[in-house]
């Protein structure tokens, strides 16, 4: 912990100032800790415990729950497995990131608190627990409360406005009461599914960055390669944001076989993000059919050797982006190893560097490897130096132009995006705007694009949502305008959601394709011979009522 986090504790407790400590991000960029998500808190496990030793782990994020420790006459009781596992963390060299997020029903009814007693009384409940327990660590206030998953009741099934001021009651209560208990235990605040910056405006606006050390997302809805670029937003767009940690608490995935490259990947884009904390759901099998590090036969899944390997590879490691353009990703941990994927390329390798799989395990030797959009390469230097353009060499890809790589959000800053994404009605047209996210009920919870004509009609990195009015259709377009004169292959990656969508794609307005989608498809145009100001459009336009899709446009050099 730095002495400026310590200096801001000693001034809050004093009555000297009202920031805790971590408001300010300390700005020096490392790998994160790693931690995951466990179930001691509603069964016993100790062999599961034991077998943490083999990744090793040493942060479990876990619950103790209220209900189970406070009884009807208001005493605390410790006294069964479920509520007494933190006392075997000590041994592992292990710390618990206590989650407070139940009810109890002496509180407001049974239900999430949200009265200024409830408040205190789940503030009494995660200091009597923290108080009990020296290898709490790390308090994490609420779970996903921008949902209706994790806190129900009335006053959390409303406007966000009023779930946000409820979240910041208790937040407010439990880091006050923590504070002045253990000062030295890191308080994680906001408790948001997904990136929804409309959420972290309405708790920010009522107080909350003065009550938390870092700011907890569950990217669940963000790929990889999204994420960088939706935490700048999230910056960019919330000041009180600009400069705290993020603790991505929860992520993982469904898809076992690509769990493996979808951990190196996010944590490799958490890392230049300035995320400190990094706990994969789930440690053992929870029957939700995420992918777990352990196996049920109690060794390492595929993705829990990844996880072993960035525990002793990348953690704490100072990290930098070194991705060379925007359709390659990369990391550079130290100063000699490296991860990289992305649109295929050639890749050549100096002698000294090992180029190995996500598990850490060489790849059979080769002075040439190919980069992947899927499958990260993780390179490792025998003479520590490893630089692109030296040590690792990268030759072409080839590529214009790509709507997912190059999304961009209009107005907020950060990458160029090479198309104009705009929305057509009745020949009229106007451009597409960021969108916070979860800024009203059925919008995404992510950031996205849309406009004032009609709600309905919106755009994402990874899809259209074409709208028909009674006013009239509107249309999705997807506009590039050429600057140099060179042969060029469109590629236009199209599944279809139900309804599907109405596509075509022209050129300088004149009609190269034209279908009513409703089938996966790819459709590829060759031999463009596009002149400086040439226009390519790719529409979208809703197929009868409703309907949407995924959709990627991609431009290629002819000889690329």
């Amino acid at each position: 912990m730095t002495f400026r986090r310590l200096l801001a504790r000693a001034l809050f407790l004093f009555g000297l100032g009202a920031a805790g400590p971590g408001s300010a991000y300390d700005g020096v960029l490392v790998g994160p800790r790693l931690g995951a998500s466990t179930d001691f808190g509603q069964t016993s496990q100790p062999a599961v415990l034991a077998q943490s030793a083999f990744l090793p782990l040493s942060v479990f994020r876990d619950e103790i729950f209220w209900k189970e420790v406070e009884t009807d006459g208001g005493a605390f009781v410790f006294d069964n497995p479920r509520t007494t596992y933190p006392d075997l963390l000590p041994p592992f060299g292990a710390e618990l990131m206590f989650l407070v997020n139940n009810p109890h029903r002496r509180h407001d009814g049974g239900t999430t608190p949200r009265s200024d007693a409830g408040a205190q009384a789940f503030a009494r409940y995660t200091v009597e627990t923290l108080q009990r327990f020296p290898a709490i660590g790390i308090v994490e206030v609420g779970n996903e409360m921008n949902s209706e998953t994790f806190a129900w009741g009335p006053g959390w099934d409303g406007a966000i406005e009023t779930r946000a001021a409820n979240y910041v009651r208790l937040l407010i209560a439990t880091a006050r009461a923590v504070r002045m208990v253990r000062p030295d235990a890191e308080i994680l605040g906001g408790a948001a599914h997904s990136i929804p910056i409309a959420w972290f405006r309405e708790i920010f606006a009522r107080g909350a960055a003065d009550y938390m050390d870092a700011l907890v997302i569950h990217p669940y809805t963000v790929s990889p390669e999204q994420l960088a670029r939706q935490i700048a937003l999230l910056r960019h767009e919330v000041p009180e944001a600009a400069d705290l940690p993020i603790a991505v608490t929860e992520f993982g995935q469904t898809e076992v076989e690509s769990a493996p490259d979808y951990l190196l990947k996010s944590y490799c884009q958490q890392a230049i993000s300035g995320v400190t904390w990094s706990v994969w759901y789930p440690l053992n099998d929870r029957g939700d059919g995420l992918a777990a590090l352990l196996s049920p036969q109690g060794g390492l899944t595929p993705v829990g050797e990844t996880f072993r390997f960035l525990r002793t590879a990348f953690e704490g490691r100072p990290v930098v982006d070194i991705a060379p353009d925007a359709f390659t990703y990369g990391c550079r941990f130290g100063a000699d190893h490296m991860v990289l994927w992305g649109e295929p390329r050639d890749i050549t390798l100096d002698a000294n560097v090992k180029a190995l799989d996500p598990s850490g395990r060489p790849l059979p030797y080769s002075a040439a490897v190919r980069l992947s959009p899927d499958r990260p390469l993780i390179m490792v230097s025998k003479k520590g130096k490893l630089r692109l353009g030296q040590e690792v060499r990268l030759g072409p890809n080839g590529i214009l132009a790509d709507s997912w790589h190059q999304f961009g959000y209009p107005g907020a800053g950060g990458a160029h995006d090479p198309f104009e994404r705009v929305v057509r009605q009745n020949g009229m047209e106007s451009p597409l705007i960021m969108r916070p996210g979860q800024e009203r009920e059925g919008m995404p919870w992510t950031p996205y694009l849309g406009t004032d004509i009609d709600a309905d009609a919106r755009a994402s990195a990874e899809w259209v949502l074409p709208a028909n009015p009674v006013t009239g259709p509107i249309e999705i377009v997807y506009r590039y305008r050429a600057i140099r004169a060179i042969t060029a292959t469109a590629e236009v990656r199209l599944t279809p959601w139900e309804g599907g969508v109405n596509l075509s794609v022209q050129l300088n307005g004149r009609v190269l394709h034209r279908a009513d989608a409703a089938e996966n498809q790819t459709i590829a145009l060759s031999g463009l011979a596009l002149m400086p100001g040439d226009v390519l459009e790719v529409v979208a336009g809703p197929n009868g009522s409703g309907g949407g899709a995924e959709l990627r446009v991609i431009l290629r050099q002819a000889d690329g």
